[in-house]
């Protein structure tokens, strides 16, 4: 057991192959429009399913490296596919589940930040739903090491 209460983010890699229009959970592909209700749905579900288990979710992050074309599981979205689903999905469904889960915008490398959080914060009704921006510290090679 833990000494202290965990908080937990969840980020998701790959929606399941049938919602992408590559038919693929790897190696790229988008969320298909028509699945984007649904996938939101699924955020919902999983942090019910956890809370059930004793493991209540703090929040999510939209999606793990958005802008990732990698062989492995991912699912991109421009800018605005972010937003748009943040805005019209995720964002109202988080919000009527009534679980006070927060969202993390921009789960990726840092030298897209700015362009990605001006794309979702210049959308008063994208922002609203947006705790803040992820980042990961890795994708620059001034800061590819460590000192001895």
């Amino acid at each position: 057991a833990a000494a202290a209460p965990l908080t937990l983010l969840a980020s998701p890699w790959s929606p399941p192959a049938w919602m992408k229009d590559t038919g693929a959970m790897c190696a790229g592909g988008k969320l298909k429009p028509d699945c984007r209700e649904l996938w939101a749905k699924h955020y919902v579900l999983f942090a019910k399913a956890l809370k059930e288990k004793g493991l209540p979710l703090w929040g999510f992050s939209v999606q793990n490296e958005p802008d990732g074309h990698s062989p492995w599981e991912n699912c991109l979205y421009g800018p605005e596919e972010e937003r748009d689903f943040i805005r019209d999905h995720l964002g109202p469904a988080l919000e009527a589940s009534g679980m006070d889960l927060k969202l993390i915008a921009w789960d990726h490398n840092r030298d897209e930040l700015f362009l990605r959080a001006h794309a979702i914060y210049s959308d008063p009704d994208a922002a609203k739903y947006v705790w803040g921006m992820g980042w990961h510290w890795y994708g620059d090679p001034r800061y590819e090491w460590w000192a001895d």
